[in-house]
């Protein structure tokens, strides 16, 4: 569900359907099966730093159970570990990387609770912002001593938002995702940076999850 809230144009209430296609970014984003290249039972980590107001670093594992005969995979995670874990239900019949839907959707409710604005809000502004805000370069990525063929997708999605003119930094919020065909699970980061704001007394914050291996 929150893959769909996520993944199409948003629509205003009571709109009729929108029907631009899907933008390069949610192509990349939600459309593409990230997971081929995982044939077998095995573990993915991610190392997890944020820094800012109580960082931390920690690990976040997902666990491929199962690949399924028409190449879906059955899957469970270990989002952060200890007191931080955050609990995920088991999902079945996933071609692409999940991690970045329970990125975002954890993002959006960490903002709902510090702002009080609604899930909804957030969640229609990310969307839209990979149709119309979304930019795609070419880059590399680091993996195992190597430079691999990588490409990043960039979005501010409250950039202008006249709603949250006295929240500048949120305005400024940007998320950065790298994918690489040479990653298994092909999501190698995922950032979240928002800047300080002086004049409210808003610290800088970022947050980054980074493929680091397999495991068997």
């Amino acid at each position: 569900m929150v893959l769909a809230c996520l993944h199409g144009p948003a629509r205003a209430q009571g709109a009729p359907d929108d029907v631009r296609p899907l933008s390069p970014a949610q192509v990349a984003l939600f459309e593409t099966p990230h997971l081929r290249n995982v044939d077998r039972a095995e573990t993915l980590d991610y190392g997890f730093t944020r820094e800012g107001p109580a960082g931390f670093t920690d690990r976040v594992a997902l666990h491929i159970r199962r690949v399924n005969p028409d190449g879906t995979k059955s899957l469970t995670f270990d989002y952060l570990t200890g007191e931080r874990q955050v609990r995920f239900p088991e999902l079945d019949n996933f071609h692409g990387n999940p991690l970045l839907m329970l990125t975002l959707e954890r993002d959006v409710n960490e903002m709902k609770e510090a702002l009080g604005l609604s899930t909804s809000y957030f969640r229609n502004k990310i969307r839209e912002a990979f149709v119309t805000k979304a930019a795609i370069t070419e880059t590399s990525f680091n993996l195992d001593g190597a430079a691999v063929p990588a490409r990043v997708i960039t979005v501010q999605p409250f950039a202008g938002e006249q709603r949250l003119e006295r929240i500048p930094s949120l305005q400024a919020k940007r998320y950065s995702f790298t994918l690489a065909d040479a990653v298994p699970g092909m999501l190698a980061e995922i950032r979240i940076e928002t800047p300080a704001d002086a004049k409210m007394d808003v610290p800088a914050f970022s947050q980054r999850t980074v493929f680091t291996g397999v495991e068997p």
